[in-house]
């Protein structure tokens, strides 16, 4: 079968672009992002089937296409535009778009050589699951035998989407949120956004309920204690938020600490990894030299733009082997990759390498998240790909395509929506650049960084996150609420957080009412509906831009 073809490699680009924006969007409004790849088969089966190419359209073309999709819509989260930049806008360093351009390059060639070395290992070898690339695997193999209906559900959720935010943000005739006057004032209600409502699909119901509880904690409880005490002088958006981001984060940090212990297994397996690597890295090999250059061109950028010495960032890049490696065996073994806890590892480590330099703390941090997030997207893809029996060779040359695109394209795309909806607002609250902001202001400036009043919030917070991270491992897993699903209701307005859990409950009905038609088709609609507004927000920033 035709694999790496024209129509395979344009269709991978368009959708990838796709995601790209999705990804941005979704990232700076609710801090979650997607993958990609199940969204990319199915978007891709209903692009590239209209694409004229050479014979029949494949299932190996489907999965190059997903490949090269996945890749171009990660690298936001692989250039640090959903966290480590805008966390360095709001600590007062504008990073030039040339510089985050550069820098995604230099990243995501890392990640993606990182992960082509570690397939052999993980996939071929030891045959861990990586439950994504399952999961993309058995979705284009259903399409290419029973025909478009996942497609056509794709294409429908995303339309509704759009002609709804059209209607909202473009020409007012829907509400951007349902609430009173009175409740407006701390975020309340429920926002008529249909991203919200398929985020609360693919997320499930754990996730949007715990996400509504820190939100009600947050805005219903603790915001209006805040200014009753004059905790806070403004009951406005930004001042609540800068004090409540404090115990979200608290929240956020000490789950990290227990994900991270709880991969103690792969960490051993990740120096066994990294080892067996050097059989493979004998004799004189494209990715080696491909590495190399990102290396240099990676030292250089941090040099002249974030003020990295080359030493600083050549640690930074040894330690990305070690927690990138971390990641993709967590990835292949619970279909999670601990990205966030990689980063936040890094800026404690370089509070102590670089103490009091706030910038150096950030991008050092992007470097490891960076490469660790590309890692694990490209091991998912390339799962699928062993499944379906498509070249290693090709899948590479597919993942590096799109990561060096989507470096290119997820600049520009940044920079307009951030121009016209603004950094840490109600629109963009960008709640994982408020994390790192957090954690580099208190690693280098110690607890005097803290708003007042926040001792005690951040201490309960901690403590909260610490005990019901460890329950989650228990038997009561399934009623206990997600510590990080909790923090980010603190970092998102409680509009948000209301209609990610209407989209949880949603999906809940679904599955009882019809769980074969919700397993197949519910997740779908969600991205759908995720990549239809973000895409309809994206042409309104747009519009902004050139002055309408």
């Amino acid at each position: 079968m035709e694999e790496l073809t024209p129509r395979a490699l344009v269709t991978g680009l368009l959708v990838g672009v796709l995601l790209n924006v999705a990804n941005l969007y979704l990232g700076l409004t609710t801090g979650f992002w997607d993958s990609g790849q199940i969204t990319a088969s199915v978007l891709g089966f209903a692009v590239a089937r209209a694409l004229p190419g050479r014979g029949r359209f494949s299932a190996l073309e489907n999965n190059t296409i997903q490949v090269v999709a996945a890749s171009v819509g990660s690298m936001p989260a692989a250039a640090g535009l959903l966290g480590a930049i805008p966390a360095l806008a709001l600590l007062g360093h504008q990073v030039r778009p040339l510089s985050i351009a550069l820098w995604s390059l230099a990243l995501g060639t890392l990640g993606v050589l990182l992960a082509l070395l570690l397939a052999q290992r993980l996939i071929v070898e030891e045959k861990l699951p990586f439950p994504t690339g399952i999961a993309t695997a058995e979705v284009i193999s259903a399409m290419h035998t029973s025909g478009r209906g996942r497609a056509s559900a794709l294409l429908a959720a995303g339309a509704v989407a759009m002609i709804v935010a059209g209607l909202r943000d473009g020409f007012g005739i829907l509400p951007a949120v349902l609430t009173l006057p009175a409740l407006a004032t701390y975020t309340l209600g429920l926002s008529v956004s249909p991203l919200m409502l398929g985020v609360g699909v693919v997320a499930g119901l754990n996730t949007g309920l715990s996400v509504l509880l820190g939100s009600l904690l947050a805005w219903a409880i603790t915001a209006p204690a805040l200014v009753r005490t004059g905790l806070v002088a403004e009951a406005d958006y930004a001042h609540l938020s800068a004090w409540l981001t404090w115990p979200g984060v608290a929240l956020l940090v000490s789950a990290a600490i227990v994900s991270l212990a709880q991969q103690a297994d792969s960490f051993r397996g990740a120096a066994r990894d990294l080892l067996s690597l050097r059989s493979r890295a004998q004799g004189p090999r494209w990715e080696l030299f491909a590495a190399l250059a990102a290396a240099l061109l990676a030292v250089v950028v941090g040099r002249l733009e974030f003020g990295l010495s080359p030493l600083h960032t050549l640690a930074a890049i040894a330690l990305s082997l070690v927690l990138g490696s971390v990641c993709a065996r967590a990835a292949g073994q619970t279909d999670i990759s601990p990205v966030s806890q990689a980063g936040q590892l890094t800026q404690v480590i370089y509070g102590a390498l670089a103490p009091g330099n706030l910038v150096v703390n950030v991008a050092a941090g992007s470097v490891v998240a960076g490469d660790a997030a590309q890692v694990g997207v490209t091991l998912w893809s390339l799962k699928s790909g062993a499944l379906l029996g498509a070249s290693p060779r090709k899948q590479g040359v597919a993942a590096l395509a799109g990561a060096l695109a989507g470096g290119l394209i997820s600049v520009p795309i940044y920079t307009l929506l951030v121009g016209a909806y603004g950094l840490a607002s109600k629109r963009l609250p960008a709640p994982s650049a408020l994390q790192w902001k957090a954690i580099a202001e208190v690693v280098a400036k110690g607890v005097g960084a803290l708003p007042q009043g926040t001792r005690p919030a951040i201490l309960a917070a901690a403590l909260a996150g610490l005990v019901l991270a460890l329950l989650g491992q228990t038997r009561l897993k399934r009623l206990v609420p997600s510590p990080l699903a909790l923090g980010i209701g603190f970092l998102i307005p409680a509009n948000y957080a209301a209609t990610i859990c209407l989209g949880s409950l949603l999906l809940a009905l679904a599955v009882r009412l019809r769980p074969e038609w919700a397993e197949r088709t519910a997740p779908v609609l969600g991205a759908g509906a995720i990549a239809g507004e973000a895409v309809m927000g994206f042409a309104l920033a747009l519009a902004v831009a050139a002055g309408f």
